[in-house]
């Protein structure tokens, strides 16, 4: 068998009596994962040297590399399984597949020759354009086949990137749930897309700008793509499911999938390309939260997200995930969730001028997972290389922490962490329970960097609410060699209501919990001197004349309210017109409006 492969089970119980009397399938999950059979993994295949590698790809060529080099023969820097002589490893055989997003195309066989060994590579010709291709080194000299392998790469080759294809709005007439919402399916397009090779990498799918479209399964995202409204600045939106399931227990609301499963005689890394999502609205109108459960009697909580990453998902790099001008409302357990044992490298992470509202609030703490949880378990698993949150507004959301990543390893050395958030509005965010941190991540690799700046920090309710309010900062409890920080011109709104009749909060800055001056786990550790500004300018301002919240904007309660331990079904909803700053004196004078404080829609 495989190794690093899970292989799941389903069981039923058959009557006697025919089909129509046989149980139903026990573990195929729900909407918001990919399955929850019995299961079980294989293990790891360690030790294994890294000799062949692949450069110059064209649409139908490639070199394939092999460096036989035995640089440490020792366990467990090196499994025994791997055959070598007088300092060189046995390879006797290139072998080039189709991986199973085109599984149908042929494949190449080398054996190689004393020449080939003595170059040190050889070149493979014949190969399809777009297509993706499974790399392998073999000594055939090994019994087992999965012994016999080297390091696998996933190749896919060069392809002419074509015009941008407009998917057209069109209704699907005999579907009660697409006529009613006037929507139209997209999962199927963008699916077929991964197996499509007449369709290079980074195509460009366009979405008619002010239409509905709709979701009707998960999508698989392991191939880079762009999808954006047709019209700038003026939003699509995107259903993440539509309907109730058959046994009417279930909102549906699926999810995207980064990456994907190996399949049958799989083994190594894939490789995607940028994927971008600009001027969509995405929406889940059936998930259903903790608020809302009273609302919908028999039907069950909701644990969807934007972004859920299978746990059997192959390793993988991904180039860019990139979300730009978007609207996410109805993701109640996170937003984007990696699992796993497998390595995931995603080189940047970019989230600009996005609005997150009523989303969240997966449980009465309003927990669930980050908005982006991370949760390595290899030393080279990297999501945060280069994360930067930029001019977005979250508006209510109730997400257990913004981001997060607990694990304690020996980081590789490419493993680097550099996060930027910047210019946004932060309004109840967080802010239900405490201890939902901003920025937990315990154990950042050396030399990395949190840039975080200009951001606006609101906590507010409306008289006769009895809700507590929160607001966590940073959880941070290893400082390794070049860690740093640049943390200035943060600040918040008042901690009474404008008539003192209101708290807020009680303590000197918004922030209860560790906050970015805290010293022994933000950065205000010795004194502040990891950061640019010092330890003051780690310190979030009110500025010299505290601004009530509803002083600096029209209307920035929520639609319901808290009373006793009873929450409204609207407690975490908000009229987004009422968020715009007021122009009065007060507010065009004040710090947060002419330092450019907070996201600048709102002004």
């Amino acid at each position: 068998m495989q190794y690093s492969t899970k292989h799941n089970f389903a069981i039923q119980t058959l009557s006697t009596l025919g089909d129509g009397y046989h149980s139903k399938w026990y573990g195929k999950g729900g909407t918001a994962h990919g399955d929850e059979r019995a299961e079980f993994e294989t293990g790891e295949r360690t030790g294994i040297p890294d000799v062949v590698s692949v450069s110059s790809v064209t649409e139908t060529t490639m070199r394939v590399w092999f460096d036989l080099k035995v640089y440490d023969p020792s366990p467990p820097k090196l499994n025994p399984s791997f055959q070598h002589e007088n300092g060189k490893f046995k390879l006797d055989e290139i072998l080039v597949q189709p991986a199973s997003v085109n599984r149908d195309l042929p494949s190449k066989k080398i054996a190689l020759t004393q020449a080939d060994l003595n170059n040190g590579y050889v070149d493979v010709a014949g190969l399809t354009p777009n297509a993706l291709y499974v790399v392998n080194g073999l000594n055939n000299g090994v019994q087992r086949y999965w012994d016999r392998l080297y390091n696998t790469s996933m190749v896919r080759m060069r392809g002419k990137l074509g015009e941008p294809i407009l998917i057209k709005h069109i209704v699907d007439e005999t579907n009660t749930w697409a006529k009613q919402h006037n929507a139209s399916r997209l999962d199927t397009i963008l699916n077929n897309y991964l197996f499509d090779n007449n369709l290079a990498e980074g195509t460009i799918f366009m979405l008619e700008a002010g239409k509905n479209y709709y979701l009707g399964g998960g999508v698989v995202l392991a191939k880079g793509l762009t999808v954006k409204s047709n019209i700038p600045n003026t939003q699509a939106t995107v259903f993440m499911g539509l309907g109730y399931n058959a046994a009417n227990t279930d909102g549906l609301a699926y999810n995207f999938e980064l990456g994907r499963r190996a399949q049958a005689g799989e083994i190594g890394s894939i490789t995607v390309g940028d994927v971008v999502f600009n001027d969509i609205n995405f929406e889940a109108p059936y998930a259903i939260n903790f608020f809302k459960r009273s609302l919908f009697p028999g039907k069950n909580g909701s644990g969807n997200y934007f972004i859920n990453q299978n746990s059997a998902a192959m390793p993988f790099t991904c180039s860019k995930l990139e979300v730009n001008n978007c609207s996410f409302q109805g993701m109640v357990r996170g937003w984007f969730r990696t699992q796993g044992s497998n390595r995931q490298v995603i080189e940047n992470i970019v989230i600009t001028r996005c609005l997150f509202h009523d989303t969240g609030m997966f449980d009465i703490n309003g927990r669930g997972y980050a908005l982006l949880n991370g949760d390595a378990k290899s030393e080279r698993t990297n999501i945060f290389n280069n994360v930067v949150i930029r001019n977005n507004s979250f508006i209510g959301i109730s997400y257990d922490i913004l981001l997060r990543e607990n694990a304690n390893l020996s980081w590789a050395p490419s493993v680097v962490w550099n996060v930027t958030v910047e210019n946004n509005t932060f309004l109840n965010a967080f802010a239900i329970t405490d201890s939902r941190f901003l920025i937990q991540h315990h154990n950042p690799p050396s030399n990395s960097k949190y840039t975080i700046k200009k951001n606006l920090f609101i906590l507010a309710k409306a008289a006769g609410d009895d809700r507590p309010l929160f607001q966590s900062g940073m959880d941070i409890r290893t400082y390794r060699p070049g860690l740093s920080f640049d943390i200035a011109d943060n600040y918040s709104t008042s901690a009474k209501s404008a008539n003192n009749a209101i708290t807020y909060y009680s303590g000197a800055e918004i922030m209860n919990r560790q906050p970015f001056s805290h010293n022994s786990r933000g950065a205000g550790f010795n004194g502040g001197a990891l950061n640019v500004g010092g330890l003051e300018a780690t310190r979030v301002s009110t500025g010299p004349t505290p601004i009530a919240p509803e002083n600096l904007m029209i209307n920035p309660f929520p639609k319901g309210k808290r009373l006793g331990t009873n929450w409204d079904p609207e407690s975490h909803v908000y009229d987004l017109n009422g968020i715009r700053f007021k122009s009065t004196p007060e507010v065009l004078n004040h710090p947060i409006y002419t330092r450019g404080i907070g996201d600048p829609r709102w002004r």
